[in-house]
This record gives structure tokens, sequence and C-alpha cells, in this order.
């Protein structure tokens, strides 16, 4: 039986006892901060809004200052953790240099909160955030009660952290600021490599694979390797290098050499089913999904993989599959749109939130979607996320976005970075528009009331209306589910 108390034994850092987060609103700042609340450690920290993370936080007794501020950092805070957002000119970071006090990044101390445990880590452009939470949901319902930190809300508990118990610690391990070299998993999953956070790498993706190979290499020889060869990158990264890795290697994907072979997916709705073949035991298993999507096939196997790996019951670990309910704002259903009472004809309209940000999750937005409502049109919403990634990744946004029949997109959500006019959102407009194939709008409004109204008025019904991106798009869809209209 496992007894949280045993917690104990993990050392605590010594002479570290008030911890303060720059950034703390952030998913990943806000699950450390979680697990440092839970082991025992006083925690603050700022932000520049509030939101869902931040209230979750306050709960912990965690104070949170909603400013940036010189003021903030005091004398007796022994360690700061800053997020990658965070720039060098922070107020609150130039305080804590003046007071001399260690400063470290979240991957550094992500890195230290895994240093004691059996690190699973999981990593790749796409799909982690999902394939982290179902190897969680599978270890949770085998009794193992894993330390968890994940970069989206689960469904059926609502969280992005937990403080287990047991030896397992279950993480979404980020490159895109090269933050996971800091880690040192034994086991490790890569979903995808695609060109996504160049910035961080010379513009160059030979670079990008690089960097993942040098970070599977500290694998060590008795850990495992899972890896996805679908992706062209996965799969040339595991061929040319076979050689040098000790590691176990697992492959899996559609990809008729994956040691784990999917085949033979179907989708009925929102479910959907596949067979996988293991071919070590040549074996072949039927999996029941309750998430549509390839993708989400491909996440569900690796948390299979993993699974299996340890030792676990494969017919338990297919019937916990079925019982996975998704991520928050992952092709998330939130539900119907309630009419004015005076416009009647508006109705039976489905509103989707998704996080996905990259053309090659949009597309599989799209796709999905085509699939679950093939007699709706798809109305979609867009929050560009970062000037950079539209220049680098303009000509895949103008096809990706053209496939949907109704497009309107809103300013962009910066995330810190300056305006790159031949990257904005007007400017990603007029070239869809050029493209031909359909007529986007440009909402250049900033009050949510304003743009959902402009949204709505628009709505003819019978459609699937996705609100897509990364930035603060969600508090739109939540306000338009909630009826919270101006009439």
């Amino acid at each position: 039986m496992l007894n949280k108390k045993n917690l104990n034994k993990i050392p605590k850092m010594k002479n570290i006892n008030h911890i303060y987060l720059i950034g703390i609103g952030g998913s990943g700042m806000g699950g450390i901060a979680t697990i440092l609340a839970k082991q025992g450690y006083k925690v603050s920290g700022s932000d520049i809004y509030s939101n869902f993370i931040i209230k979750k936080l306050s709960l912990l007794n965690i104070k949170i200052n909603l400013k940036h501020d010189a003021k903030n950092i005091t004398n007796n805070i022994d360690l700061i953790i800053v997020s990658t957002a965070i720039k060098n000119n922070n107020p609150e970071l130039i305080a804590a240099k003046k007071l001399n006090i260690i400063i470290i990044s979240r991957g550094q101390m992500l890195a230290e909160l895994m240093r004691f445990f059996y690190g699973i880590t999981i990593t790749g452009t796409h799909g982690k955030t999902t394939t982290t939470a179902i190897i969680y949901k599978i270890f949770k319902l085998f009794m193992l009660d894993p330390t968890f930190i994940n970069g989206g809300f689960l469904k059926f508990s609502k969280e992005n952290a937990y403080l287990g118990s047991s030896k397992y610690f279950i993480a979404e391990a980020d490159e895109s600021d090269k933050s996971f070299l800091y880690l040192n998993p034994i086991i490790n999953i890569i979903t995808n490599i695609e060109n996504e956070h160049l910035d961080y790498y010379q513009n160059n993706i030979e670079i990008l694979k690089k960097t993942f190979l040098k970070f599977i290499k500290k694998i060590p020889f008795y850990g495992c390797i899972i890896i996805c060869i679908d992706n062209i990158h996965n799969f040339n990264l595991i061929k040319q290098n076979k050689n040098i890795l000790k590691q176990n290697i697992i492959t899996y994907g559609f990809h008729k050499e994956a040691d784990l072979q999917l085949y033979n997916y179907q989708q009925n709705g929102y479910k959907s089913k596949f067979f996988l073949l293991e071919k070590k035991k040549n074996i072949s298993l039927e999996i029941n999904l309750n998430i549509p999507g390839y993708h989400n096939a491909l996440n569900a196997t690796a948390a299979f993989a993993v699974s299996s790996y340890m030792g676990l019951d494969s017919m338990m670990v297919i019937k916990f599959l079925k019982k996975f309910e998704g991520i928050e704002r992952r092709f998330d259903v939130l539900g119907y749109i309630l009419p004015y009472q005076k416009i009647k004809y508006k109705k039976n309209i489905i509103i989707i939130d998704d996080y996905g940000h990259h053309p090659t999750e949009i597309n599989i937005t799209i796709n999905t979607s085509r699939k679950i409502w093939p007699n709706r049109k798809l109305v979609m919403i867009f929050q560009p996320h970062r000037y950079s990634r539209t220049k680098n990744l303009l000509n895949e946004f103008i096809k990706i976005l053209s496939k949907v029949d109704k497009l309107f997109i809103l300013n962009t959500y910066s995330a810190g970075e300056n305006i790159i006019k031949e990257a904005n959102s007007k400017f990603l407009t007029k070239k869809i528009k050029e493209l031909g194939i359909i007529n986007p709008k440009f909402i250049n409004l900033k009050n949510y009331y304003d743009i959902v109204n402009n949204i709505y008025l628009k709505l003819k019904g019978n459609e699937v209306l996705i609100f897509q991106g990364a930035g603060d798009i969600n508090h739109i869809s939540s306000l338009l589910i909630s009826n919270s209209i101006k009439n």
C-alpha cells in the first residue's frame, strides 16, 4: 500500500524555503508551483493577469502578485524560478539579481523535481500533452500513484499537476526552448518532430533534430526510447543512429516497420477504434477510445507502449484507455449555442475549443471535424499565436486555413513578441483571400463581447464553430457557450 509519508524520503533542497515564480500563471510554471507547495515549500509568484491556473494556485495558499514589480522581491526569498516568457528587463528579475538570489529556469526546476524519481517524459512537436495525460491516467488506475506535470488540464480531474506517493514521475518535456536537455528520464517518448520553435534553433530543423538526438542519448542504457516512425524526422533519427543508441527502442505507428503497428482505424462519431499488432508477441489487439482522430490513436499507442514496457497487464491497459476522457482545449466539445429568443433559426451550432496553433494541428482539427460532422459547415475563429510562427509557416497557414467553409481571424496573440507587419493578422487575412478559395474576415476588435456579437450575427445554423489558438481565445469561446451575449 502506498503511503504519502514516504515522500519525506525525498530530500528537500537545503537552505531553500521560500520559492518565487515569475510568470507563475503559465501551465508549466503553475504545475511546478503546485508540486513545490505540496512538498511543503513556501511558494509565491507573479503574473500580469489572472487566469484559471492562478485561481487554482490561490487555493493552495500561494500568494500571487498580478503585477511584475521590484517591490515583490524581498530578502526572505531563497530561490527565483523564471518562465521562458520573461524578458531580461523584467523588474523582478533585475531586483533578484541585485539581491543575489539564486535564479533558475522552469526547465532546471523540473529537472530537480524529477531527480529522485523514475522519470517518464513525453517530447515532440504535437501530441505530448494528451499522451502525458493518458499515461498518467493509466498509472493512476493501476494504483501506481505517480507524480505528474502537464501542459494541459485533464477533463476528469481538472488538474495539470499532482504529487504522488510512488517512485514514478510523468512529465511533458518541452523542446520549445531546449529546456528538455536539463532532464534525465529513464523512459522518453518522441511523438513527432516538425518545423516549430525554430527561433531557438537558428531557424534550422537539422539543429532541432540534433538536439532531440542529444536528449535521447541521455536516456540510460537500461532505459527506453519509444518513438513514432510515421513522422519522417523520427524515422530517420532512429534509422541513422540505431547503432549508437544503446537503449531499448520501441517504434510505433501506422508504418509497416513499426514494432507496434496500428491498422484498420475506424471512427464512429466522437469514438474511434483501431487494431494494434504487437510484432514481438505476434498478437493483434482491438483498442477502443472515447476520443477521435488518428493522432489520438497514436497518442494512445504511445501510452500502451510505455505501460507494456513497464510490465502492466495489456488487457487492463486497453480497458483503461477506453476510460480516458480527454484534455481541456484539445478538440474540446463545449456544447451548443443557446439562440437568442428572437432569432429561433440560429440554433444547433456545436462549439469546439482547440489549443492547436501550428498548421499540422489545425489540419487535424479540421479533418477530425469533417469526419464527425460531414453534413455541417465548418466555421473557424483563429487567433494566430506569435508573429514569428506566422512568418515562418505563412504558406502552410494559408493552405490549411483555406480548408474551412468560413474563417474569422482575430488579432495575433503576441506572447511578448514585437509586431511583424508582414506576419500580422491583417496580412494573413489578405494572403488567404488572395488564394481565392474562401473569403476570410479580419476582426479588429479587442473586447470579448464585441467579438462574440460580431461572430454570432454571421452564423446561420447547422455549423461547427471552432475556436482555434493557444492565446486567450478560450475566454471568447467560454463567453459564447455561456450565452453571455449582449442583446
